[in-house]
């Protein structure tokens, strides 16, 4: 990686928007989008690879914007335009994305695929809390929880299923009498509710098991936490295989499974906060321009063949205007190829069955990222895996999805060989620690009754391989 070379490419483009700026923007602002964007989205690539900082990019642009007024003066504070004062201070304002700190010293994590379903009453409406597995690490103990929304049960605004509200009522006693209060953090609310559920007080590492109670004096529910007696079954089968794929590579492969996402027949957003897609036609804007960047800054080597397969995916896929100059190349990789059978359907899957599917396991480490998956779940709006993970930091968004840090790129592949792609959706901070819960959207996917799944996670370093048995449960 080479920073001077990176920050030397971003003034060299800055400087070449200058050249192409000879009108002032019609709304009087310092850069039309097209400036603002070309520079920011190069280096928000450039950041992502850890060539540069997002905010030594924020200056460079903000001595663009800076440049651009002084050239083309207006009445105005300072000879400029009467807004570009508060243009030029929002671009110097503006914040970065955080820098990318070492992971912190690894402690113990303690995974338990747990699969029940604890049943209360919330005032007259009957409430459910489908726990999917319990996590301890360094900080807190938790669980992974889902709750759906009632037949009959009518949504209001803003309002969470009942067995969410029936998570504040839950107490517990674990083998050695301590008691225990939850807490529960809020995700999304429509017509289910996915998140964790707090213990308080930190439980020891050694319990073997807690009676879960929702009403004092009715009959507890007993989650065991004994490894031995909760997972009878061989450990899931996991490889590891060395590689050594360039940051520059491994952004362009989490790139093009969002185009891949995008032209599924769900439609999924390649931005998360987007109201609905984008045209598939201009999914690639601004690609040829980060490309170069990464090439410049040593991020990636001009002979891979990563620029190639994407303007090959691209070709395929019906996207124009990404300006890549290799040509397109056929060999694509076998999990695109499978997304792109699956693309060309035109229609997407059956709607997933309500329910979720247990398959805690902690995937080695990969690159100071460690990542536990503790199962999945069908909702309104697709199927999402959750994942905890550690040494990963999600970071900002971007027009071609969501860049977190030493996040690896992760794929699911069914035991008919048929690819899944799993992109971030969301993600959420756990209490008093720097680790994340992250909810990744499979698309297609995986039919109900799957009984195993390989997940693949692609690191700069290595590439780890899971098999996980899947434990599904149904709805009513």
């Amino acid at each position: 990686m080479n920073r001077e070379r990176a920050e030397t490419h971003l003034r060299l483009l800055a400087e070449a928007e200058l050249r192409r700026a000879t009108t002032w923007p019609a709304d009087g602002g310092l850069l039309d989008e097209c400036h603002s964007a070309r520079l920011e989205l190069v280096g928000q690539a450039l950041h992502a690879v850890h060539a540069f900082d997002m905010g030594a990019a924020n200056e460079i642009q903000a001595e663009l914007a800076l440049a651009l007024g002084v050239r083309q003066p207006r009445p105005g504070p300072g000879g400029l335009a009467p807004n570009a004062q508060a243009n030029l201070a929002r671009l110097m304002l503006r914040p970065s994305a955080g820098h990318h700190q070492p992971p912190s010293p690894h402690a113990p994590w303690r995974v338990m695929p747990v699969g029940q379903v604890i049943r209360g009453r919330v005032g007259e409406v009957q409430g459910e809390l489908h726990l999917l597995a319990y996590a301890q690490t360094a900080a807190a103990a938790r669980f992974t929880a889902v709750s759906y929304r009632g037949p009959g049960q009518a949504p209001e605004r803003h309002r969470p299923p009942p067995g969410v509200l029936l998570a504040h009522q839950l107490t517990a006693v674990d083998d050695q009498g301590t008691s225990y209060q939850f807490s529960a953090s809020l995700g999304p609310v429509h017509a289910k509710w996915s998140g964790v559920l707090d213990l308080h007080p930190d439980p020891p590492h050694e319990i073997r098991w807690l009676d879960l109670s929702t009403t004092p004096g009715e009959p507890a529910t007993r989650i065991n936490l004994n490894s031995q007696q909760a997972r009878p079954a061989p450990p899931p089968e996991i490889t590891v295989t060395p590689t050594a794929v360039s940051p520059g590579e491994l952004l362009l492969t989490d790139i093009a499974t969002g185009f891949l996402t995008l032209a599924s027949p769900e439609q999924v957003p390649l931005h998360p906060s987007a109201a609905r897609p984008g045209p598939l036609s201009q999914a690639a804007d601004g690609l040829a321009d980060i490309i170069a960047a990464l090439q410049a800054a040593a991020a990636l080597s001009p002979s891979s063949r990563l620029p190639a397969q994407l303007a090959g995916l691209c070709a395929r896929l019906g996207i124009s205007g990404h300006g890549i100059a290799a040509p397109p190349a056929g060999d694509l990789p076998e999990p695109w190829l499978s997304l792109l059978t699956y693309c060309r359907r035109g229609k997407p899957e059956r709607a997933p069955v309500p329910g979720w599917a247990v398959m805690a396991i902690e995937l080695p480490e990969l690159d100071g990222a460690r990542v536990t998956v503790p199962g999945l779940h069908n909702g309104q709006h697709g199927q999402f895996l959750h994942l905890l993970a550690s040494g990963v930091t999600p970071e900002y968004t971007w027009r071609y999805g969501t860049i977190a840090n030493r996040m690896p790129v992760l794929w699911l592949r069914d035991r008919n060989g048929r690819w899944h792609t799993a992109r971030p959706a969301r993600s959420a901070p756990l209490r008093d620690t720097d680790d994340f819960m992250l909810w990744l959207r499979v698309v297609p996917p995986l039919d109900h009754g799957t009984p195993w799944i390989d997940v693949v996670a692609a690191g700069q370093s290595a590439e780890a391989r899971a098999r996980l048995p899947l434990s599904w449960k149904c709805h009513p």
